[in-house]
């Protein structure tokens, strides 16, 4: 089982997504994700996005920092 996510752990994952990105694009938030940033959670399941464009590699950037955010938090 997942742990909660704070606005501290995707904050975290934005760094780390933007030290990994091989090209431009905007990270976009959704659902639970958005709702923590403005306030209206104190926590969320998981972090819904959209990427508009797909920088290049981004995809494997979120699996590989998935699994070492996890490690992390267990």
């Amino acid at each position: 089982m997942r742990s909660n996510v704070d606005p501290q752990k995707i904050e975290q994952l934005m760094k780390a997504l933007g030290r990994e990105a091989r090209g431009s694009g905007c990270i976009y938030f959704t659902g639970g994700a958005s709702a923590l940033l403005i306030g209206w959670r104190n926590s969320t399941v998981d972090i819904d996005i959209r990427l508009d464009p797909e920088p290049p590699g981004i995809f494997q950037a979120i699996a590989k920092l998935k699994q070492q955010l996890e490690r992390v938090y267990k």
